[in-house]
């Protein structure tokens, strides 16, 4: 009896240590699964994001986009993603009540100079009195924006609750921030495309076709606007003369010139050959006709060196007027050109209006 009891007693120990062996595997496993399911979770949040980014690369609104989609998963208080321009920090994106209350005015500011990951938690409010009327952060990650080791910018996430962030959310919202950067560059990339198709690869200034278009939707919103068709004088005499490449250098340094008088609401488009056509904007009623006789003595006056060859040159002008000249682009286009031959007629390095006595 007495033997019984004592292998009773040593099996029952035996059980319990196995009992207490198998439950903390058991929570071992448990807490492994859920570390699992957390990090499938980030993964195919990542995935999702990434998707996301990749088929809206030439939306304007993409960085808002994605710090909602920040918002939205982690459950966080504030996003706000930065981005360096001029060498300054300019917020993209936020959900602060006011831009005011960008990471210029905050006391992690160091951190942010290092330009490395960095996680506060703070028992007591991180910005204390630097920020009124609004909830106080108790718990703050920042995470910087890199483009192949290239500092751009950074995305700093915010929360109410005290010890809510952990570098675990850094090793996220990193790979957040690499999506980023690579959107940034695609999208940099996709509008250098976009602008190419529309411009002329020796000139830089617009072509024929995107002039089109532009002065369509000018015609469609009711503007008034001046449209100046210009040729350069005896340009094949230059060409034969003194080479292609003395040719080219004419254009692209008088095309200089012009751009450097034009205003941003202007445009300059290469309609053919050596013809150029000026969109000029009309809001301030300016005596158009004035601009252009600038313009045209500016060119005129303009030594163009290249190779041991130094020589002035000339231009025609023809400038007609919208609405007072028609109603479409290319009845207003028909009166430059009449205007331009008659500028040629008369002697050439001279500018004819519609508006003139006897055009």
């Amino acid at each position: 009896m007495k033997d019984f009891k004592v292998k009773y007693e040593r099996l029952s120990d035996e059980f319990e240590t196995y009992q207490s062996f198998a439950e903390s595997q058991i929570q071992m496993l448990n807490e492994k699964n859920i570390e699992l399911s957390k990090s499938l979770d980030a993964l195919a949040n990542i995935v999702e994001i990434s998707r996301y980014i990749n088929s809206n690369l030439s939306d304007d609104n993409l960085i808002p986009m994605i710090n909602d989609m920040i918002i939205g998963i982690l459950g966080v208080t504030y996003s706000s993603i930065y981005l360096i321009e001029k060498g300054d920090f300019v917020i993209k994106a936020t959900n602060l009540p006011s831009e005011n209350m960008a990471y210029t005015e905050h006391n992690y500011l160091d951190k942010i100079d290092k330009k490395n990951a960095f996680v506060l938690n703070s028992r007591e409010s991180i910005f204390k009195d630097s920020r009124e009327n609004i909830a106080d952060i108790h718990s703050l990650i920042g995470v910087p924006i890199k483009l192949r080791d290239k500092f751009i910018g950074y995305i700093i996430i915010e929360h109410t609750l005290w010890n809510y962030f952990s570098y675990e959310h850094v090793t996220f919202v990193t790979s957040i921030a690499n999506q980023i950067a690579i959107a940034i560059e695609n999208n940099f990339l996709y509008k250098r495309i976009q602008e190419s198709a529309k411009k002329d690869s020796l000139l830089d200034i617009y072509n024929r076709k995107y002039l089109r278009t532009f002065v369509d939707g000018k015609i469609k919103d009711n503007s008034s606007f001046a449209l100046v068709m210009m040729d350069f004088d005896d340009f094949k005499q230059f060409n034969d003369s003194y080479g292609h490449l003395y040719g080219d250098e004419i254009l692209v340094n008088t095309i200089e010139l012009i751009k450097s008088r034009l205003s941003s609401k202007d445009l300059i488009a290469r309609y053919g050959g050596e013809e150029v056509v000026i969109f000029l904007n009309r809001e301030n009623n300016e005596d158009l006709r004035s601009f252009v006789e600038s313009i045209r003595e500016d060119v005129c006056s303009n030594v163009i060196s290249l190779n041991g060859i130094s020589k002035n040159t000339t231009a025609s002008f023809g400038v007609s007027y919208y609405p007072e000249d028609g109603g479409t682009l290319n009845g207003v286009l028909d009166k430059a050109d009449n205007c331009l031959y008659l500028a040629k007629e008369k002697g050439k390095n001279r500018v004819v209006t519609t508006k003139d006595e006897n055009p």
